[in-house]
């Protein structure tokens, strides 16, 4: 069994090298610096269970990032996950989440116009609830993993995206946003 893992991450390990490999002629001239934000959904939910609180929003992201190469770029942003309103342990609450992030993208370019991008970081953060003031048992930090494409020509890109903060006293976020990316 052991051995049947290891060939599978192994044959994992050079599929994902064949496809950066084959990427290899696209976005050398993509390395600099750029910009992006969006505007989208988010949702704001407790994981384990107890409280039940999962309440909808409208979000936003701001960034920026230098690209070091074809399919790498390092970032730093903000982000807005909106107010959110539900019931909190039979209490209706209202909670507005803001934070900022750092975070690692891979790329893979498809073609000249149009690349797929993973997502992971680290993100720290405050809520607000009201009634009830700061925090309370959500807001501090979260791992962040998301996703997406960005779509264009030249500088300017669409970009579609999505994130998912896993956040460490058992609450939980997800944002998808769409917006755009400028390289300078």
């Amino acid at each position: 069994m052991v051995n049947m893992m290891n060939r599978l991450n192994c044959s994992l390990v050079l599929l994902v090298a064949m496809l950066f490999a084959a990427s290899e002629s696209v976005a050398d001239e993509k390395r600099g610096f750029a910009v992006n934000f969006g505007v989208g959904a988010s949702q704001i939910m407790d994981k384990d269970g107890t409280e039940k609180f999962k309440g909808n929003a409208f979000g936003y992201s701001i960034g920026g990032e230098y690209r070091i190469g074809r399919n790498f770029a390092f970032g730093a942003g903000v982000f807005g996950l909106g107010t959110a309103d539900d019931d909190f342990n039979g209490d209706d609450v209202e909670i507005e989440v803001k934070g900022g992030d750092l975070s690692m993208r891979f790329i893979m370019p498809v073609s000249d116009g149009f690349e797929f991008f993973g997502l992971v970081g680290h993100a720290w953060y405050t809520a607000d609830l009201e009634p009830g003031g700061n925090n309370g048992p959500f807001g501090d930090t979260a791992v962040q993993f998301g996703f997406g494409m960005d779509v264009g020509s030249g500088d300017l890109a669409f970009r579609l995206a999505g994130r998912y903060f896993d956040g460490s006293k058992d609450e939980a976020a997800a944002l998808v946003t769409a917006g755009f990316n400028y390289r300078f």
